[in-house]
């Protein structure tokens, strides 16, 4: 059955929308729970790399299962999976009952992600993918709209039941919407070739029984499976680490900071984080094609930079409206650094191996979301909130130094060879010259 690719894009964008939604609605929430509990930074902080640590043990292996047999199992798995862990989080007695929650979510959502930008990856057309992988982006930002607004609301007008309640009922929604109209784009699977040279039947046949060579088989069918460029894919791949890193290293103190250093309330805080979707949202669906048009690597460093506005903000301003017009920065920053960062890996990847990739993307940005909670858990009484900014702030900036020099470095590659071409085409000339002569 033929695929309706624009039909299908928006589908998955009010997908997304939903999803992203019933998520954060309860993100804001976290705190305050933990806080009835009994716990504070160190185990929210947990709580936080849990999810991020099974999340990125889960990815690649979700990936690699989306291209193999499909994106819509995926999808509809991870969404079943998070309605799951939504009833779990209102029924949880305790902290470790939740840290437990969490980490099973993160390995049975892993999916999602990948498989659905897989999938609009393999209806967007070559010069048009930044742009359609934005629209994707776009529905998730209006989730950071919707979610926090409503999580805060809810909770101080009826508390926590409450807002996991309609958490629940939203999530629920976005599986029946995936499972009616998410249609499948795998293309055909075939054997990781890519890049490598085919591995002969006859190598195989020598490598059975060979427990040395079996391993050197399975690494060559993997690395094939790989973008040809190491190099290239590994800058992407740390660029994500480290805006994951970012976010995660200063998200639990950040909270506390707000509700009881600047005096905030859940409905304030969630008013700042939707203050942050409403520009990712726009961004996203203004400006997603820019990589289309101006190249990946200047539009991700121009992301980069803005993002890291919002930890300027935090560190510097204690005034609401300072901080919410660096949050809106930030916002387009983001909306500028994830779709070209997303597309510049699905630009040098197999197509038949692009969920496999995407989870690769995942797990990375997992760690980053793991080793960001590790590290404040373990600083946090050392050091004082601005402290905390300041470390993100730095580490932003030397990742937008790193672009700028990878991107000096294609450039001379470029022009190295291209210089290398024209003399070859000179000699050819000559030559042909002189024969005639």
């Amino acid at each position: 059955m033929k695929v309706n690719s624009r039909k299908t894009i928006l589908i998955l964008s009010i997908l997304m929308a939903l999803q992203m939604t019933s998520f954060v609605i309860i993100l804001p929430l976290f705190p305050r729970r933990f806080d009835e509990l009994g716990a504070g930074v160190e185990a929210l902080g947990i709580s936080a790399m849990a999810y991020a640590l099974t999340s990125a043990l889960a990815a690649p292996f979700m990936g690699a299962l989306a291209d193999r047999f499909g994106r819509r199992p995926l999808v509809l798995g991870s969404l079943a999976a998070y309605t799951a862990s939504f009833i779990g989080y209102l029924l949880a007695p305790s902290v470790a009952a939740i840290v437990v929650l969490r980490a099973c979510a993160g390995a049975f959502t892993a999916g999602l992600f990948p498989a659905v930008t897989g999938l609009a990856a393999d209806l967007a057309p070559q010069d048009r993918r930044a742009q359609w992988i934005s629209f994707i982006h776009g529905g998730a930002a209006f989730g950071w709209i919707a979610g926090p607004i409503a999580g805060g609301m809810l909770y101080d007008r009826w508390g926590y039941s409450t807002a996991l309640l309609v958490s629940i009922a939203t999530a629920a929604i976005t599986f029946i919407v995936a499972l009616l109209f998410v249609p499948e784009s795998r293309p055909a699977y075939t054997p990781a070739l890519s890049g490598v040279a085919p591995i002969p039947t006859s190598a195989r046949s020598r490598a059975t029984g060979s427990r040395t060579k079996s391993l050197r088989l399975a690494w060559l069918e993997f690395r094939s499976s790989l973008p040809p460029s190491l190099a290239s894919f590994f800058v992407l791949l740390f660029i994500f680490f480290v805006v994951l890193f970012a976010w995660a290293f200063i998200e639990p103190r950040f909270m506390f900071y707000a509700y009881n250093d600047l005096g905030w309330s859940s409905s304030t805080l969630g008013l700042m984080m939707s203050t942050y979707g409403v520009a990712m949202l726009v961004g996203e669906l203004t400006l997603g094609r820019l990589s289309d048009r101006w190249g990946r690597k200047p539009v991700i460093t121009l992301g980069l930079v803005l993002f890291s506005a919002q930890f300027i903000g935090m560190a510097f301003f204690r005034d609401y409206l300072l901080i919410a017009a660096a949050f809106l920065l930030a916002g387009l920053g983001n909306a500028l650094y994830d779709p070209a960062l997303s597309a510049s890996i699905l630009d040098i990847s197999p197509a038949e191996h692009r969920a496999r990739i995407l989870g690769i993307k995942s797990m990375v940005g997992s760690s980053g979301s793991i080793l960001g909670p590790a590290l404040v858990a373990r600083l946090n009484a050392s050091l004082s909130a601005r402290s905390i900014f300041l470390i993100a702030v730095s580490m932003v900036v030397l990742t937008t130094i790193v672009v700028l020099v990878d991107q000096a470095r294609e450039r001379y590659t470029h022009t190295a060879l291209s210089t290398e071409a024209g003399a070859g085409t000179t000699v050819s000339g000559e030559m042909m010259k002189e024969g005639e002569l």
